[in-house]
């Protein structure tokens, strides 16, 4: 199981098995073919309430149909809801006749979910026999008798999955991405997780017991820090990914789009776009028209989780103008359990500390400067290249090393210590954001970025 895999079950879920689940959690049954648990399971996605069903060919961690043929599922006709498959198809010799059959064992009105790769490198179990392009899960719908309502190729490597959404036959009015069933039953959105959890409690539940627990730290807010950048750098497009309140939202007196499915801004003027939706969601749906220009500034302070983070980067990057800067908020905890992936204090920024070693690793040609303010620290990251696409190609291998390795790790000491941080007044931090309000040529910019990495480097030492 890999990342991207386990995110766009998550899309599954969230956008099209609504008339699934019209009836509520308890009447829905779903089999997952070529299901073990290896390195994650998707019955985590569906959480508690349905009766989920795994098929393998042997025995293993979750598995609970043992296959004497890998072409015939011992049920009858119509026994489940969602059939679903991620994967299992490039290791199936003759693919069309496992789809045919879980074509058979869905309900009338049952969905029928596919992912498989349109690349990468080859990985037995025991046989590895195709890659998947996007007019092959047309072909298999037509040879299989079935409407193919949705497909998209994911642009994440090294899998680049194509995933598919199967019906029997094509609904009366499909839904729409994005609808809710209403009522008593209506189910929760899902994070887009590498690895599924329960969903974190509110803040108001917690109780702040622990004042090292709740400890903040910074030579001055992170809103009066954002305000020092926005006036060097004079943004002639600014992006912020979670609003909230909209105190920081408000520094922006050009045209600015926030975006935060939970928000409560007020105030904010007609030069603000508002956007109540995730920021995967307003990537995929909106980025296109919603940004007219390149982006000169982004405020990356979404859910605090390093992969949210690291897509929100991916994301603002390939739309970024040459001068353009991201700030991530939230890379220096206070506290190890400030610095966990599951909350359990008030004052909390996730796992994002995994984003520094993240793009030191994968992209040295960054200019990385982490900062020391309140509550937990930002980083200012410059020199982006829209054109790269490192982190694109390397997605989930970068995700496994930096995450899925050693998911419950604590932040390192050095984290926690602020080690390396520097004031927001530094005057390496005024130099490059002085240089990036007046930089326009390609050329300058890299000399900037080149003479304020060295400056680090002197400071540092080697």
């Amino acid at each position: 199981m890999h990342a991207s895999s386990m995110e766009n079950m998550v899309k599954l879920y969230n956008n099209y098995l609504d008339p699934v689940f019209a009836d509520g959690l308890d009447s829905v049954r779903v089999l997952d073919v070529g299901g073990a648990r290896i390195n994650g399971s998707y019955r985590d996605v569906f959480g508690p309430g349905v009766t989920y069903m795994a098929a393998d060919l042997s025995a293993g961690e979750g598995v609970d149909i043992v296959l004497d043929d890998p072409y015939r599922i011992p049920v009858p006709d119509g026994s489940f809801d969602v059939v679903l498959s991620g994967q299992m198809f490039e290791h199936c010799e003759f693919f069309w006749l496992a789809f045919q059959e879980m074509m058979r064992v869905v309900n009338d009105r049952g969905v029928v979910c596919l992912i498989a790769p349109s690349g990468g490198p080859i990985h037995r179990y025991p046989v590895d026999c195709y890659r998947f392009y996007p007019d092959s899960y047309a072909a298999l719908a037509r040879y299989a008798g079935c409407h193919l309502e949705a497909s998209w190729l994911d642009e994440r490597g090294p899998w680049y999955d194509l995933v598919g959404v199967f019906r029997k036959q094509a609904p009366d009015a499909a839904p729409r991405p994005g609808l809710r069933v209403d009522g008593p039953h209506r189910r929760s959105r899902r994070p887009a997780l590498a690895i599924a959890a329960p969903a974190d409690p509110a803040p108001s539940s917690i109780a702040a017991d622990s004042p090292d627990q709740e400890a903040t730290s910074g030579i001055e807010d992170s809103v009066a820090t954002l305000g020092r950048i926005h006036a060097a750098i004079r943004p002639e497009l600014y992006v912020e990914i979670g609003v909230g309140h909209g105190r920081s939202l408000a520094l922006a007196s050009r045209p600015a789009i926030g975006i935060d499915p939970d928000m409560q801004p007020s105030g904010l003027g007609p030069h603000v776009a508002l956007y109540h939706e995730t920021s995967d969601e307003f990537f995929e749906r909106h980025a296109t028209e919603a940004i007219g220009r390149p982006i000169d500034l982004a405020f990356i302070d979404g859910l605090h989780l390093f992969e949210f983070a690291l897509r929100d980067f991916m994301n603002l990057e390939r739309r970024a103008s040459r001068r353009g800067l991201v700030v991530i908020d939230g890379v220096f905890p206070n506290d190890a359990t400030q610095g966990s992936r599951h909350r359990t204090t008030r004052t909390w920024c996730g796992d994002v500390w995994r984003i520094v070693p993240c793009l030191q690793e994968a992209r040295p040609d960054l200019l990385l400067l982490p900062l020391d303010c309140a509550p937990a620290g930002m980083l200012l990251v410059a020199g982006l290249n829209p054109e790269d696409r490192t982190l694109w190609d390397q997605y989930n291998p970068i995700v496994r090393r930096h995450l899925l390795q050693a998911p419950d790790a604590p932040p390192p000491q050095a984290v926690l210590d602020r080690t390396g941080a520097l004031a927001p007044s530094h005057p390496l931090v005024v130099g490059l954001l002085e240089g990036l309000g007046g930089c326009g040529e390609p050329e300058s910019i890299r000399g900037l970025v080149e003479s304020t990495r060295m400056r680090c480097r002197e400071r540092t030492g080697p």
